[in-house]
């Protein structure tokens, strides 16, 4: 084996070794898939809304605030909710139930479903 392709081996090892951490912290995992939004996400958001959020909000209308929003943008939200609003306590659900949820608040925006 050459010189240089002892030197270029070397190279491509150091480099894969420098990467090991970022690939492991998720940095090149790509976003998850967006909201997809559908009458059954949005039946099912209501739910969600109903179960985990009507307690305190029932008396706060949400129609204005989110007017406007996609359902990535909601979802966005929904997942930062202390960091965005301090008396709000972080989402307990899965995501499963945050995605629906998030097609939810954009109907809500939208003027398509009411919030009562």
């Amino acid at each position: 084996m050459s010189r240089a392709m002892r030197w270029s081996l070397l190279a491509v090892a150091l480099a894969s070794l420098a990467a090991y951490p970022v690939i492991r912290s998720g940095v090149l995992e790509p976003p998850p898939a967006g909201v997809v939004v559908t009458p059954e996400a949005i039946a099912r958001g209501r739910l969600v809304y109903r179960y985990r959020c009507h307690g305190c909000h029932n008396d706060i209308p949400l129609s204005k605030r989110v007017a406007g929003w996609s359902a990535d943008q909601a979802y966005a939200f929904i997942g930062d909710l202390p960091k965005r609003t301090r008396a709000m306590p972080s989402f307990a659900g899965d995501d499963a139930e945050r995605r629906a949820l998030a097609a939810w608040v954009h109907a809500l925006g939208a003027g398509q479903v009411p919030q009562y």
